[in-house]
């Protein structure tokens, strides 16, 4: 963590980028210049606010596909390389819900981690998918992005497993199988608080870091970080704490105090 973040114990703020084109919110009238002016926007709301880390993600492309179109991972990029010269800490990706697509991404802009479900089959909101762990693995490799850390979802969100194993399981078999950079363990949607035992019980089970992936607010990131090896952080950032909001500087800055103070940083 402190080779990539500079802390053990990092703090990652979500880049939820707007709607993009054949997404259904897309804002055909504000077009492509108003996504990148709300990222603009966003990023620096996250570094003024002292974030360690941030994650650009597709995230208003709700509802998501699984197989992520062209146009699609081409906005994200030209939306990373804009902003390129401006990024001030390190950056990730996070291509929901396409795991092949997200290793493309990391190659094309240099992204130094990717956050993404890598492995196991689920049945939820989305219907029935699947992530053959062995093809998105060759994939990585094949791109070039065997350096490229990865944070790996045991479930994702909105989903449950088809064959279900205790995390424990899940945690050990996905840290032997594809040796993940950390593990995320997820609330049931996004901004809803996560079961820490699910933590401490993924924790138990291997050496890999784990991370809480959604839910940490001002009030609970200290707690989180005494029982995680990091988090990322999105709604709760965003003004008012809504989810479709922009992120409020004033917001990032108070929960990181508290991180900030729970680590001991100086």
């Amino acid at each position: 963590m402190k080779e990539v973040f500079g802390t053990d114990k990092p703090v990652i703020g979500m880049m939820h980028l707007m709607a993009m084109p054949t997404d259904p919110k897309y804002d055909k009238a504000g077009g492509i210049q108003k996504v990148i002016d709300r990222a603009r926007a966003d990023l620096h709301a996250l570094q003024d606010g002292g974030i360690d880390g941030i994650l650009f993600c597709n995230e208003f492309s709700i509802p998501y596909v699984t197989e992520v179109r062209p146009v699609t991972l081409a906005t994200m990029a030209r939306i990373i390389g804009e902003l390129k010269s401006e990024i001030k800490v390190p950056f990730g990706v996070d291509v929901a819900m396409d795991p092949y697509k997200v290793f493309d991404l990391a190659a094309a802009t240099g992204a130094a981690f990717v956050r993404e479900t890598l492995s196991g089959a689920y049945s939820g909101d989305y219907g029935v998918t699947n992530y053959p762990q062995g093809e998105i693995e060759r994939h990585r490799i094949d791109v070039g992005c065997e350096n490229v850390y990865t944070l790996a979802t045991l479930v994702p969100e909105g989903a449950r497993q088809l064959a279900e194993r205790p995390i424990e399981e899940v945690a050990k078999s996905v840290s032997f199988s594809i040796n993940p950079s950390a593990l995320l363990v997820y609330g049931v949607t996004a901004g809803r608080p996560i079961d820490d035992s699910m933590i401490t019980r993924a924790k138990s089970a291997t050496e890999t870091p784990v991370f809480a992936s959604n839910g940490v607010k001002d009030t609970t990131v200290a707690t989180t970080l005494s029982i995680a090896d990091g988090c990322v952080v999105g709604t709760w950032l965003k003004v008012d704490g809504k989810f479709y909001n922009p992120v409020d500087k004033e917001r990032v800055a108070k929960l990181m105090a508290v991180a900030k103070e729970f680590r001991g940083d100086k």
